[in-house]
């Protein structure tokens, strides 16, 4: 039978609830044209799940390992780099279930235009070189590219830690110039074997994921990271009313800004604009400040949620296998509305018991009580 999702004393649920909506979000998405898609949160907005992921990845790293920095600096740095090893297994295993699934779609469904557009191509011209490409994470699969951007951020979290450990704000400075300079200078990791720069900047990324990080340490020692402001909460309010308005109206052509440069107002994804950034802060902190989230977030009802939020990283990893799965079969046949949502809500009821049972393994492990739901 499945298990509660339970949170963990002084646990804040929003940050489990959330994220398991950023993860559903991040599904639905990912299989293009379903019938879910027009109401995922980057129709009302400039950011998207993924920049909402990785803030909140951060905050989990900023509450999972600050404390134990502070304790035995060595032993956190292990615990961290095995946890960027087991994330960096996951993404080879991933990706390589991901390949024989869209490989034999192409030979055998003819899935070609598919195979173009999620980067296949390489493994049919250059198969070795672009295994290897894998292997160093050069080369990524489209829809694949998240966990090689979140490994290389929890790799470099000793370094996050051992700045934001002397001060906050002197990380917060320093991640807000490495971000600047990337933006301006197209400052990026290259692709191997094929051409151009990662999807996903790291350098520009890092910043969110260093905020999420400076808000979790705050959030373990019992602290404020940013307390309520009237004027800050109505410039934020005003802010996502505007982007909603620009999303909906399509007032902008958000794709041509001249000269301006696109690290200010552009809307490249990429490089985490300005744009995107201040809309993901803006809507976050809204949610931090209203007590009804956290009624929300807390409400048993809604536990599925919670519960895809707590094994984030085996919903993610299933999710994007079942993600391929769907665009192969939207891709060699015609989908009907009944289809397209049988096949959704099947992969997302894999994704809960995927949940469900690392969670009643977990819980079995500790010898706690089986609950019902």
């Amino acid at each position: 039978m499945p298990y509660p999702a339970t949170v963990s004393a002084g646990r804040d649920p929003r940050l489990d609830f959330f994220r398991g909506v950023a993860l559903v979000m991040i599904f639905v998405n990912h299989v293009p044209g379903n019938f879910l898609e027009g109401i995922t949160s980057k129709n009302f907005g400039f950011s998207d799940a993924a920049e909402a992921f990785v803030l909140m990845s951060g905050m989990s790293a900023g509450l999972a390992y600050s404390s134990a920095y502070a304790r035995d600096r060595v032993q956190a740095i292990a615990r961290v780099l095995r946890r960027a090893r087991h994330l960096y297994g996951v993404h080879l295993l991933t990706t390589g279930l991901a390949v024989i699934i869209l490989m034999s779609a192409h030979h055998f469904l003819g899935t070609a235009a598919l195979s173009d557009r999620v980067n296949l191509e390489a493994y049919l011209s250059a198969p070795w070189m672009t295994t290897l490409g894998v292997v160093a994470m050069t080369h990524q699969l489209g829809y694949f590219n998240i966990l090689p951007l979140y490994i290389l951020l929890l790799a470099a979290t000793p370094v996050f830690l051992a700045i934001a450990s002397s001060s906050r704000s002197a990380l917060l400075t320093v991640s807000v110039s490495v971000w600047a300079v990337a933006g301006f200078y197209n400052i990026n990791l290259p692709n191997f074997p094929t051409e151009g720069m990662w999807f996903l900047n790291p350098f520009s990324w890092q910043l969110i994921f260093c905020i999420g990080l400076c808000a979790g340490m705050a959030s373990k020692k019992r602290e404020t990271f940013v307390g309520y402001n009237s004027t800050l909460m109505f410039a934020s309010l005003v802010y996502l009313a505007f982007s909603l308005f620009v999303i909906q109206g399509q007032r902008y052509d958000l794709t041509n800004w001249g000269d301006h440069p696109a690290i200010l107002v552009g809307f490249d994804k990429g490089i985490l604009p300005l744009p995107r950034l201040l809309h993901v802060l803006a809507l976050t902190y809204v949610i931090s400040q209203f007590g009804v989230f956290r009624r929300i977030a807390a409400d048993t009802r809604l536990g599925a949620v919670t519960l895809l939020g707590m094994q984030g990283l085996a919903v993610f990893a299933w999710g994007s296998l079942i993600c391929i799965v769907l665009q192969v079969i939207r891709e060699a046949y015609t989908v009907p509305l009944l289809l397209d949502a049988s096949t959704l809500a099947a992969g997302l009821a894999a994704q809960y018991a995927v949940a469900n049972r690392l969670q009643q393994a977990k819980i079995s492990s500790r010898g706690g009580p089986a609950h019902a739901t």
